[in-house]
């Protein structure tokens, strides 16, 4: 078997033994508090932005340089933190 397809089985692999570990815990906790639903889904919400923001950088760095990839990728994390504290809830 190549590489290729033996690392696409495990990343398939992966995946499933996740869905399986999530539903096991919402199996387990009969009654989530506000709090457990909150953390789990701010989790997941935090995975699928990364994934999504380290898909971009890759392609970044490929087009523009690694130097000017980060560092524009960090001008608009600190953007965003900017209107995060300064702009009211």
């Amino acid at each position: 078997m190549n590489l290729p397809v033996l690392f696409a089985f495990l990343l398939s692999f992966l995946a499933g033994i996740s869905t399986a570990i999530g539903a096991m815990i919402a199996f387990f906790i009969k009654k989530p508090t506000h709090k457990i639903l909150s953390f789990t889904l701010g989790f997941s919400a935090g995975v699928m932005i990364d994934v999504s923001f380290v898909e971009l950088l890759i392609k970044s760095i490929d087009a523009i340089g690694f130097l000017y990839a980060n560092l524009t990728f960090l001008v608009g994390m600190l953007i965003i933190l900017a209107i995060d504290v300064f702009i009211p809830q």
